[in-house]
């Protein structure tokens, strides 16, 4: 059988004041013409619908949309979880009623889970949860880590592993390596705690993963972040966002990304603000501009507009990099140099170069002047 896997819609998600739902809106729809042109019958979705627990009037409506759009007008079925910017009792509403429409959803732990079986596979549908909740379900003692919990309710449930079993959640599943993780991710506990190991389901034919924007593989190629569908932060400009197409036959998967394309995209460029200033017009795309400059343009926001006409974030990195705490401290003493010396230091420091011959002149009659003055 074949399905798509997608997750980290964020249906209502705003960036810089700009709302991206209209895009999110066209994604969405290019979803389900791949679904319809390929005769792909199941969709699964590994949580984080919505980007706010309570979402605007607009997200729900587009939700709603979505799913009518797939279940009734081209008879798809949708396996859907919530992951930690959902807020459960909303995605929970009515779910039990919709299963007869093709439409699962599953927004608490289930106490025993019930798979979903499709064309012989066996999808388990396991919602982001914290290690408290678990207890809670088992009366349990309470759980040290995120791993012990998880590990703890997979116990609990009869999976037969000779069978093909797929397991979608939302949960933070890592690997030996590091994995690609953005800004717009929002961290799920302090200390690491919310890590599980990716060994914990490797016994499963396919993981289908939410929470992390970045499309990658988890150490194995059947355990597999789908990412965030379009660039949710400027870190991200460099990642492919798409969905996933999944095909299993004999417990035997193959898995390929299959990209989709953004109204308006998120890109960065990078150089002198002269050469930015020539260069061909975008008034189209999301903008972040670092400057290589080593001082501050006056008014730079302003006229890079007229080159790049969405700019969103503008930084001088060579500024930054020098802008500790301890640049404009005075070195050890200080008190024994003279004025034009405490300066040049002072210049070197924030300029990451020394005064050229002009400017110590000018430096020297300024000086000058002033203790004139003075006397």
């Amino acid at each position: 059988m074949k399905f798509i896997h997608i997750s980290d819609i964020h249906l209502g998600k705003i960036i810089y004041q700009k709302n991206l739902l209209p895009l999110q809106i066209d994604l969405l729809k290019q979803v389900i013409d791949y679904l319809v042109t390929h005769e792909i019958d199941v969709l699964v979705i590994a949580g984080d619908i919505y980007d706010r627990a309570i979402s605007s009037n607009e997200s729900i409506e587009t939700l709603d949309w979505f799913l009518n759009s797939l279940i009734n007008k081209h008879h798809k079925k949708v396996l859907m979880i919530s992951g930690n910017h959902d807020s459960n009792e909303r995605l929970n509403f009515v779910s039990k009623l919709l299963e007869k429409q093709g439409l699962y959803i599953v927004a608490f732990p289930e106490k025993k889970i019930k798979p979903i079986v499709i064309d012989d596979v066996n999808f388990y549908l396991v919602p982001y949860f914290k290690p408290t909740y678990i207890a809670y379900l088992y009366q349990h003692e309470s759980f040290v880590s995120y791993q012990e919990a998880f590990e703890y309710y997979l116990s609990k449930q009869d999976i037969d592993y000779t069978k093909t079993n797929v397991l979608v959640t939302h949960q933070f599943i890592a690997g030996n390596k590091e994995v690609i993780k953005s800004d717009s991710e929002v961290i799920l506990s302090v200390g690491g705690s919310e890590i599980i190991d990716v060994e914990s389901v490797s016994q499963f034919d396919y993981v289908a993963l939410g929470h992390l924007h970045a499309c990658q593989k988890i150490k194995y190629d059947y355990v597999r972040y789908a990412g965030s569908l379009m660039k949710y932060s400027f870190d991200e400009v460099n990642q492919k966002k798409g969905m996933l197409e999944v095909e299993i036959e004999d417990k035997k998967v193959q898995c390929k990304m299959i990209p989709l394309k953004p109204q308006i995209d998120l890109i960065k460029v990078k150089g002198y603000f002269k050469d930015l200033l020539e260069n061909e017009i975008n008034n189209q795309d999301y903008v972040s501009v670092d400057l290589s400059d080593t001082s501050l343009i006056p008014h730079a926001n302003e006229r890079l507009k007229n080159v790049y006409h969405h700019i969103l974030q503008l930084t001088y990195p060579y500024l930054n990099q020098h802008s500790s705490s301890n640049q404009t401290k005075a070195n050890q003493g200080f008190e024994q140099k003279g004025p034009l010396e405490i300066l040049e230091e002072f210049y070197l420091k924030m300029k990451g170069e020394a005064m050229d011959l002009q400017t110590v002149n000018l430096v020297k009659d300024l000086i000058e002047e002033e203790t004139q003055s003075d006397t």
